[in-house]
């Protein structure tokens, strides 16, 4: 069944979230911006009510709490299985930015004292997609290398959330937000995203041999990126290994491939 909850998401995935429950995860936590937001309510005419209620703070102090939890991190992480010399980096790191940032650090604590509790609820196929915006993306993906493993890392999502500003005249716009992919098992579910690929695309498949397949169109099997010596005895029933002009585009089980189903012709 599906449920909402409200509160700070730390409370509920410790009091309500089983270890390994939880198939993905999409956060967009506070981005470091040093603004408050309000959550506005508006009556039944649409108007914005008077009275507001502040809906997260994204101003950031070192505070008692913030130090607790950062004397407390370490500890955290090794429980959740960080390797060694991860924690001793954050280590390394936190000294570093209390003295030049101090605000940062208190933002990065926050973020993985809830970070460290996610992989722990989420299922080996599951899946986290962290949203943020260029202020402090790197500084996450660090922890999140960390936290997760370098090989999960998935991918780096590029948002162009708005046209460019006047500012562009002078700087390059301040106009796209991240999303960071990782996933926490080699099984990780991921369903992939199709859309319609208009006229001109569905224009170039076409050939159609009447297998019951569809169309398709013909393509080079040389990768438009050569490398010294990347060649590879691809057909057997050449006498001589093949050397085309540029290096292959598809891996030699790919080539087998269509050679059985009879998609690959000589030029």
């Amino acid at each position: 069944m599906n449920r909402l909850y409200y509160g700070d998401c730390l409370t509920i995935m410790r009091d309500h979230m089983r270890l390994g429950s939880v198939e993905l995860i999409y956060l967009d936590p506070p981005f470091q911006s040093n603004r408050d937001y309000n959550a506005i309510y508006k009556d039944e005419t649409g108007r914005p009510l008077p009275d507001q209620i502040n809906a997260f703070c994204d101003m950031w102090a070192l505070n008692e709490e913030r130090e607790r939890a950062l004397r407390t991190m370490p500890v955290l992480m090794r429980e959740a299985g960080v390797e060694d010399e991860a924690v001793e980096f954050w280590k390394l790191w936190m000294n570093a930015l209390r003295k030049t940032n101090p605000r940062l650090l208190a933002y990065l604590s926050y973020m993985v004292e809830r970070l460290l509790l996610m992989k722990g609820i989420l299922k080996p196929t599951g899946s986290i997609y962290l949203h943020c915006d260029p202020t402090a993306s790197h500084y996450i993906k660090v922890m999140m290398d960390a936290i997760f493993g370098h090989d999960s890392f998935i991918s780096e999502i590029i948002w162009n959330r708005a046209q460019a500003k006047g500012d562009s005249k002078r700087k390059f716009a301040a106009n796209h937000d991240t999303i960071l992919l990782y996933k926490n098992g080699k099984n990780f579910c991921f369903n992939p995203i199709y859309g319609d690929k208009g006229k001109d695309y569905r224009a170039r498949f076409d050939r159609d041999d009447k297998d019951g397949r569809g169309p398709y169109h013909s393509a080079p099997l040389d990768s438009p990126s050569p490398r010294p010596n990347d060649w590879r005895r691809l057909d057997r029933y050449r006498a001589i290994a093949i050397r085309p002009r540029a290096p292959w585009l598809c891996h030699a089980k790919a080539y087998a491939t269509l050679r059985a189903h009879n998609q690959r012709e000589y030029q």
